[in-house]
């Protein structure tokens, strides 16, 4: 794949990526897709190992940040049901109703912690790959915004279970992205 279409295909990836956070996810999946493809073969592009490395172990623990996400929703959603379900048998006549509903919210409290705490230090990991792979095309293309991206990326995936880690996500994948997409090969020739 020549440059110019692997820099629009993770150009308009990135971009969609961090759009796609504010839909049901379909737009983040396909622009994840776009941007994993575009930027591996920026790679093979530049014949850089240590980029395609560094993207692929992004993508990995990002995905098994994603993967810890939904089984952790799946185990909420199930402790929920069956808290209400012994909320509902309390709740019928001549059944004691306890004082207190902290014995029972614990487990549920404590498995919420440990499943956000892993997937929260898959997401980290995964981000200092990403920020590796935009400091290894800046010194491909020498586009400053790269490292801007990466670095924005890194501090909103360790803000995420604050709100404005997502904020400054979204700004990190759209810095990328137009970065990528104005990006011009250094000390390479363009194949025309």
């Amino acid at each position: 794949m020549d440059f110019d279409t692997a820099k629009t295909l993770a150009g308009i990836g990135a971009i969609l990526a961090g759009f796609g956070m504010f839909t049901h996810g379909i737009l983040t999946i396909v622009g994840i897709v776009l941007f994993l493809i575009g930027m591996i073969n920026l790679a093979e592009y530049f014949n850089d190992d240590e980029l395609k490395s560094n993207i692929i172990h992004w993508f990995i623990f990002a995905l098994i940040a994603a993967i810890v996400i939904v089984i952790g929703a799946f185990i909420f959603v199930l402790n929920a049901g069956l808290l209400l379900s012994h909320l509902l048998t309390l709740a019928q006549p001549n059944i004691p109703y306890p004082q207190s509903l902290l014995p029972t919210l614990l487990p549920i409290i404590a498995t919420a912690a440990i499943i956000m705490a892993l997937a929260g230090v898959f997401y980290v990991v995964s981000a200092v790959y990403l920020r590796k792979a935009m400091k290894n095309i800046y010194t491909h293309t020498g586009e400053n915004l790269l490292n801007t991206g990466g670095l924005l990326y890194l501090i909103g995936a360790v803000l995420t279970f604050i709100v404005i880690g997502l904020a400054i996500i979204l700004v990190a994948w759209i810095i990328i992205g137009i970065a990528i997409l104005t990006a011009k090969p250094m000390g390479k020739t363009q194949n025309i």
